[in-house]
């Protein structure tokens, strides 16, 4: 066996109920996962890999819907899985709503305590643990504020995604602490673009764009008014700023998220309980800025901004 591992990829095909997994001596892993895998995922097997190179990974693509999700679990509660994986709040929380016994690994969750998933970050009281994409909205301004001393602050959001309401809400508490105003641009189909207010009399100065996957399909045609506005954005998905144009990101590296939650899976593995093992976000993040960008709304970005990028789309 190699250590590639084994990934095997549900669809509906799947969905008509197998044979029950016999138990077996390496670890079988479920990963349910809300959007399609990415980093985060390949961090996470990877990690498990370094462990138990002969680990099963059977991936489960709810691609966004409740229901076919729910397919997916009542799937796996015939399969002999050791473990759970799931990425994001959305599909935490059904996850954890269906599963009060195999323990729970989650990553991809802004605010796991807030949102009921965990009772603190020390000690879950459940069968959960898991690594936050939470970065500090604080230190986010902070960076965009070196570039446009805004004082009203657009701010794109899905309301039907809990992640994205709780950037909102953070944007919004930070207000007197750093003098802005937050103006609510909620947007949750395609044809609400176009009525999006980025220039006149009532626009912001700068726009926020909260991580949630719509926001980020809706990305190219959103940020073609922004910076046709000459409105600098900051993005809380990388993906914003080096494929669809934001001007500056300061964002959770997602292939090290994964990896540290392998490591509260091989520890579950190992023996410890998931309310043992306290749940974290990262303590460093990635500094993207797009230079074109920069040439189109004609900003100036200090150098001391340029020095500590990451990632500099040229």
């Amino acid at each position: 066996m190699s250590r590639t591992g084994i990934v095997f990829c549900l669809s509906l095909l799947l969905l008509v109920p197998g044979p029950v997994l016999a138990a077996e001596p390496f670890p079988s892993v479920a990963m349910f996962e809300w959007q399609r895998d990415g980093a985060v995922e390949n961090g996470f097997r990877e990690g498990v890999q370094r462990r138990y190179p002969e680990a099963r990974f059977y991936v489960y693509s709810a691609a966004e819907d409740p229901e076919l999700l729910q397919r997916f679990l009542d799937e796996a509660a015939t399969r002999d899985h050791d473990l759970y994986y799931v990425a994001g709040t959305a599909a935490a929380r059904r996850v954890l709503a269906a599963e009060k016994k195999k323990p729970v690994v989650f990553t991809m969750v802004q605010a796991p305590v807030e949102e009921g998933l965990i009772a603190s970050w020390e000690t879950s009281e459940n069968n959960a643990t898991g690594i936050s994409n939470r970065v500090p909205i604080l230190n986010q301004l902070k960076a965009l504020r070196r570039i446009s001393s805004f004082r009203t602050l657009g701010v794109l959001y899905n309301p039907t995604n809990p992640d994205s309401r709780q950037q909102l809400l953070e944007l919004e508490r930070l207000q007197p602490f750093l003098d802005y105003e937050v103006l609510r641009l909620p947007v949750t189909a395609a044809p609400q673009v176009r009525d999006l207010r980025f220039s006149g009399p009532l626009a912001p100065e700068a726009v926020y764009l909260t991580h949630d996957p719509l926001i980020e399909r809706l990305g190219h045609s959103v940020l073609e008014r922004i910076n046709g506005a000459n409105l600098p954005s900051l993005a809380a998905d990388m993906s914003l700023v080096t494929r669809r144009g934001a001007l500056l990101g300061l964002v959770p590296d997602e292939y090290r998220i994964g990896r540290l939650a392998a490591l509260s899976a091989v520890k579950i593995f190992e023996g410890s309980p998931p309310t043992a093992i306290p749940s974290s976000a990262l303590d460093f993040f990635m500094v993207a800025l797009n230079m074109h960008t920069v040439r189109e709304i004609d900003v100036q970005v200090p150098f001391s901004l340029l020095v500590i990028a990451d990632t500099i789309v040229r």
